[in-house]
């Protein structure tokens, strides 16, 4: 029989803690937990994925320790890489002689997947269990505000909130006020903090963010800061950070993924600095990026409106006017055209599968009835 390895305790304010606490353990999670060990046969443990390597991940249980995939967990990641556990992911373990093996991943809140490039190429599941998603844009190299964009889209199709942090703002000078402002225009809906892990500024409105409990991802590219501003945040070295190449591009300091424990309770996952960034196929993502152009859209005459020489066209009046930067209406039609192209690349996949697997179920189903048979 399955059982936790909840050593609840009650604390002094009469509230029941749990030694994974710290890792952001809370009841979504002690429910999934439950829901996939109710039937094993095995002692199992909870514990949560620090980093993950091929064939085996780093887990905290709370102590580090690393675990192999059980053969199931590593069939079903052969058949789909997006299943094999991943930084921020929970899994049930148990021990098995000397080693520590994955038996179950549990159900997923808030992932963040960057969508497969090649034509057969699977998603890949960057990070788990994700609440928010801190996204660094350094003051002095822009910003870029296409980029910003695809990060958005992508945090914001996690379900994971976004937050921009402007870094180095120390380094923009009299422009930090218009690089802010260029941010803020592309960043509907998501919190922007100029901050600067050299001088101090905005890192504590940023810190009061980080409630205890709650999974943050850094995304950036590499020389966006992030290594330096997790060190600020953190009060002490926590990462190592890379020198700055001659082309003013940062060399990539991350090569795993770590869970990054914060003084106030708050955990940051950090994946490597993300080159190239495909917008997913859910087009949630592009639509609250770019919830400014999606409410002229809904303004114009025609529900079906290409948004190019209909008359009564909202989202060109506005271009005309000056309302809305063109330049930001070509990105939205762009990001909208790779999100569709993507679906229906995943939508072809799946029949691919689907059509796979019914073809060896038929096998499957005609060898039985040939050994039934006794021929």
């Amino acid at each position: 029989m399955s059982h936790h390895s909840t050593n609840t305790n009650t604390n002094t304010e009469g509230r029941t803690t749990h030694p994974l606490d710290t890792l952001g353990w809370n009841s979504r999670v002690a429910a999934a937990f439950d829901a996939a060990t109710g039937g094993s046969p095995h002692a199992l443990l909870p514990a949560r994925v620090s980093e993950a390597r091929r064939g085996a991940v780093g887990v905290r249980l709370p102590q580090h320790a690393t675990a192999a995939l059980a053969p199931e967990v590593r069939r079903a990641a052969e058949t789909d890489p997006a299943t094999a556990p991943t930084t921020g992911d929970w899994v049930a373990v148990r021990r098995s002689g000397d080693t520590w093996l994955v038996e179950a991943v549990l159900e997923r809140s808030g992932t963040l997947v960057r969508q497969g490039v090649a034509k057969d190429s699977h998603d890949q599941v960057l990070a788990a269990n994700v609440d928010a998603v801190l996204i660094c844009e350094a003051a002095d190299q822009g910003p870029n505000v296409g980029r910003l964009e695809r990060f958005l889209s992508l945090a914001w199709t996690s379900g994971a909130a976004p937050v921009v942090a402007v870094t180095k703002s120390e380094l923009a000078g009299d422009r930090l006020p218009e690089v802010v402002e260029l941010v803020t225009s592309v960043t509907t809906g998501a919190e922007v903090h100029a901050v600067s892990a050299h001088t101090g500024e905005g890192l504590e409105e940023l810190s009061a963010l980080l409630r205890p409990g709650a999974t943050w991802v850094l995304l950036g590219t590499s020389g966006a800061g992030k290594s330096s501003l997790l060190n600020a945040l953190a009060g002490r070295t926590v990462m190592e950070t890379g020198a700055i190449r001659d082309d003013r591009r940062g060399r990539h300091t991350t090569t795993h993924r770590q869970l990054i424990p914060m003084p106030g309770g708050a955990l940051f996952l950090d994946i490597p600095g993300v080159r190239r960034i495909d917008v997913p196929g859910d087009e949630t993502g592009v639509d609250r990026t770019f919830a400014d152009v999606n409410a002229l859209a809904d303004a114009c005459r025609f529900g079906d409106c290409s948004h190019d020489t209909e008359p009564g066209c909202a989202v060109r009046a506005a271009v005309d006017e000056g309302e809305l930067d063109s330049r930001r209406l070509e990105r939205w039609f762009k990001l909208r055209r790779e999100a569709e192209w993507n679906r229906s690349r995943g939508d072809a996949r799946m029949r691919a599968a689907r059509r796979q697997e019914s073809k060896r179920n038929t096998r499957e189903g005609r060898e039985a009835g040939r050994l039934k048979r006794g021929y």
